[in-house]
């Protein structure tokens, strides 16, 4: 009985994928109305040049980068990617959402490395446990 328990409960570990929401989602593209897109514009154009940003589109598409140049009526972003790629303009009438991205900190980093790691040990020292016959 304890082995088949220690069994199902690798198996569930195995599978569960850590719970992920990977899977595809629907997005519903909206026009903003005239006041959103004044609002917008005003707000990007504050935001300091250079700053790494989080652009999510009305289409539902989003990328990251770092912020070039801010105008009244179009931003540029240098994407972030391996390979250098020019930079994309993106109208603001297409602008859902900007976010300052502040990333992940290092210890946060460390943090969620050594949680995982205690975790882990944790898991396999019970799957020992119960398949130790007294």
């Amino acid at each position: 009985m304890r082995k088949l328990m220690a069994m199902v409960l690798a198996l569930a570990m195995v599978t569960t994928g850590c719970a992920s929401a990977a899977g595809p989602r629907a997005a519903i593209a909206q026009q903003p109305a005239a006041a959103a897109t004044v609002s917008m514009s005003e707000y990007v154009q504050r935001l300091q040049t250079g700053s790494r940003v989080k652009v999510e589109r009305t289409d539902g598409s989003s990328l990251r980068g770092t912020l070039m140049k801010a105008g009244a009526d179009a931003i540029v972003v240098q994407k972030n990617t391996r390979v250098p790629e020019p930079p994309i303009e993106i109208p603001v009438a297409q602008i859902a959402r900007v976010t300052i991205d502040a990333g992940t900190s290092t210890g946060k980093a460390v943090g969620i490395g050594i949680a995982s790691g205690v975790g882990a040990f944790f898991a396999i020292l019970a799957i020992l446990a119960a398949t130790i016959e007294d």
